[in-house]
């Protein structure tokens, strides 16, 4: 199955058993040693569910929970602590500030990967993530959209990624192989992305090869920029020495250009919009 996983766990023996499990199941699977770097990893690697110690070198379990509910890119990730069963405070902290669930130590690491994979299957069953680039999708989408109907005055940006020729690349190369020109795409709009301190950055999939982010006005330039270079720089190496050379592809006899970026911009001063509608409308192009 597809999906990602970020353990955040300074124990390695812990790290290494869980990881073996997990990816048994056929699940990509992030590490990180303690509680910032975890922070980091969870904003740049998109993982569908994050398993957090309680007891990090730096910070406190339930204190990585916070801020990655405070983060509009981790927000809809699925978060599991794993701490001592004895430890009520450690539980009922974790919960109150926005886990999902908690694991008692010590562990079942089949028990852990079962609620993984079940975890990351009812979050593709509702729509709320993409299950290839792991990013927010259907509903969350939307109400990031409403929530900028909401502020009609603000100093955002709204962006729409379009990757262009995609299908020809996947009747050529393969499905797999689009599936990770599209994970490469999101990973790179997320490392431009980068801050974790700025909070009200989104980005989300909106299906047909299509991604949205909302960032400050201050900022979109240069985001765009990073991005369009980033790709750049990337896509040649999802296809073959011959078809760089070219600068196409050709499929059933007939040449298709190489991927390629579309940017559609839209602020505030575009509108005013009165609806979900009339913004996304606005982006479509």
């Amino acid at each position: 199955m597809e999906g990602r996983v970020l353990i955040i766990e300074d124990h390695q023996g812990n790290r290494e058993l869980l990881k073996k499990q997990i990816e048994e199941v056929g699940i990509e699977v992030y590490e990180a040693e303690n509680g910032e770097d975890g922070i980091q990893a969870a904003v740049r690697s998109m993982p569908q569910v994050v398993l957090i110690s309680t007891s990090l070198p730096d910070m406190p379990g339930f204190k990585v929970v916070e801020k990655l509910r405070s983060i509009k890119r981790t927000q809809h990730e699925f978060l599991m602590m794993l701490g001592d069963e004895d430890n009520r405070q450690e539980r009922l902290s974790g919960l109150d500030i926005g886990a999902n669930d908690f694991i008692a130590s010590p562990f079942d690491p089949d028990l852990v990967a079962l609620r993984v994979r079940n975890a990351i299957n009812r979050a593709n069953q509702e729509s709320t993530t993409d299950p290839t680039t792991g990013l927010p999708a259907g509903r969350l989408v939307q109400d990031q959209l409403r929530a900028l109907l909401r502020d009609p005055e603000g100093k955002w940006c709204l962006f729409r990624f379009r990757i262009l020729h995609v299908g020809p690349f996947r009747d050529g190369y393969g499905f797999l192989a689009g599936q990770e020109l599209l994970r490469g795409a999101a990973r790179i709009m997320a490392e431009a992305l980068g801050d974790t301190d700025t909070q009200m950055d989104f980005l989300g999939y909106l299906g047909n090869d299509d991604f949205m982010v909302i960032i400050g006005q201050d900022r979109a330039e240069a985001f765009e920029a990073e991005v369009r270079r980033q790709f750049d720089n990337e896509n040649g190496s999802h296809y073959s020495f011959f078809d760089r050379e070219k600068g196409y592809i050709e499929v059933e006899g007939e040449e298709y250009p190489l991927a390629s970026l579309r940017v559609l911009r839209v602020t505030p001063e575009d509108g005013p919009f009165y609806d979900i509608r009339s913004l996304s409308e606005a982006i479509a192009g």
